[in-house]
């Protein structure tokens, strides 16, 4: 979440945003290396999110250098010392140099130096001799990129993979090669996961002709979004090396959150991991007797979805869940469109005490922001001209009543003027059958004779 806050310049406010320490993303991924009570110096700490984790929650004593003036002042009421300044002027070592530290952290900063081969160089006097360098840096090789390229396309962007301040960029081999080069060993390997079209870049699967959907799902490392690296100086420290970098395929996530009457957090869900968004995918769970509510999220992203069945197993019956609350952007017959991050359903039980053992089954139709984007606009379209048709056979069916309606006033009047000229005509033809009617007509007929004479 991106979160401007006062006095920061529009270059480094996307830079300011929340640490989110419940999912998976490069910050979490380095904090999660650190050991409590660690010196750590942090290259690149803008506003402190990071900084603020590692000395409240861990008791890191945490020395910053910062090129934004602003961002490091409020950086450093959570650190120990602060430079000002271009990395590359190497102030820092200055001011460093009588230090020796356990970590020393580069989250997102090597993109934008010009040597980040020399920086790392000079950083690695100031590290323990069995200290720790952790860094992440985004990967240019990631599918929507190179789907822009085969399309001529090479388009800066705010943020992300291609942000307008990057100035030197990775791949896995590029960044393996220059920490060959400095001396260190790579001893873990992470990533973070996005597909083409939830992404920055707006690029679908199908945009180059005569390459399938389904090369760009199986592409080595091409939905690796963010490397991230733990590594050490040489290697008599190093048993093993942990790897926990996939080929390339992102893990998606289902959750399920518990209610228990305080409402939703992060210490009452189950995650579940999605490994193919192809067909139905089920998700389900025991619920804890205690459970007032429950959320599911489908897709921690955007996506459009058809739900199957939402139901609650107890005693061998399966029984329908009902929806008490979702945050749908749109709903048509039975398909949902979400265009937030976190899609959810909200649940009360079936029975009104309990859940039991909650079972999900529903279907993705696509999660390619473009895509869902086009078809959000689509659907605006099609509820505005439905409104629209709505409103004009409102405004006919009023006329047609109206017809309708004068139509049998009218066939009232008729029918009263056809009973009034009933009774004339019966009136007249009681007149012609009386004596004095009769008489005279023959004397009418008298005179018309007499008058031919």
């Amino acid at each position: 979440m991106e979160v401007i806050k006062e006095g920061f310049d529009l270059e480094h406010s996307k830079y300011d945003f929340d640490l989110d320490m419940v999912n998976t993303n490069s910050l979490s991924l380095i904090i999660n290396q650190i050991k409590r009570g660690s010196t750590v110096l942090e290259f690149g700490p803008a506003n402190g999110r990071m900084t603020k984790y590692l000395k409240e929650a861990l008791d890191c004593k945490v020395y910053l250098a910062e090129l934004d003036e602003v961002a490091g002042k409020e950086a450093l009421q959570y650190g120990e010392d602060l430079v000002i300044g271009d990395i590359e002027n190497y102030d820092w070592y200055s001011k460093y140099e009588n230090l020796r530290f356990d970590y020393i952290t580069f989250a997102d900063v090597l993109e934008h130096l010009r040597n980040p081969e020399e920086v790392i160089v000079r950083a690695k006097q100031l590290l323990k001799q069995d200290g720790t360098l952790l860094f992440s840096v985004p990967n240019l090789a990631h599918n929507s990129v190179i789907i822009s390229l085969l399309n001529n396309e090479f388009e800066y962007t705010k943020v992300g993979l291609l942000d307008n301040t990057h100035i030197h960029f990775f791949t896995k081999n590029s960044i393996e090669n220059m920490m060959n080069r400095t001396g260190f060993t790579i001893t873990k390997r992470f990533a973070t996961y996005a597909p083409v079209g939830s992404t920055e870049i707006p690029v679908h699967n199908d945009m180059v002709q005569g390459i399938d959907d389904s090369f760009w799902k199986t592409r080595k490392y091409g939905e690796v979004y963010q490397y991230v690296y733990e590594a050490k100086k040489g290697s008599e420290f190093i048993d093993t090396t942990e790897t926990f970098l996939t080929d390339g395929i992102w893990h998606y996530f289902a959750r399920i959150y518990f209610d228990r009457g305080n409402g939703y957090d992060a210490d009452n869900v189950i995650s579940k991991v999605i490994r193919n968004v192809t067909g139905n995918i089920v998700v389900e769970t025991v619920v804890p007797e205690d459970v007032k509510e429950i959320r599911f999220v489908p897709f921690d992203g955007v996506c459009l979805m058809e739900p199957i069945a939402f139901t609650d197993l107890a005693e061998g019956e399966e029984k329908p869940l009902r929806i008490v609350r979702s945050n749908e952007t749109m709903k048509n017959d039975n398909r949902y469109m979400f265009t937030v991050q976190a899609p959810y359903f909200d649940f009360a039980p079936v029975s009104g005490k309990r859940f039991h053992y909650v079972r999900f089954v529903y279907k993705l139709i696509t999660i390619d922001k473009v895509a869902i984007e086009k078809l959000s606009g689509m659907w605006d379209e099609s509820y505005r001209l439905k409104e629209q048709y709505e409103a004009e056979i409102a405004a006919f069916q009023g006329e047609l009543e109206a017809t309708r309606a004068e139509n049998k006033r009218l066939d009232e009047v008729v029918a009263a003027l056809t009973g009034q000229v009933a009774h004339l005509d019966n009136y007249i033809n009681a007149i012609r059958s009386t004596f004095a009617w009769r008489t005279a007509d023959k004397i009418r007929n008298f005179i018309k004779k007499f008058k031919k004479r």
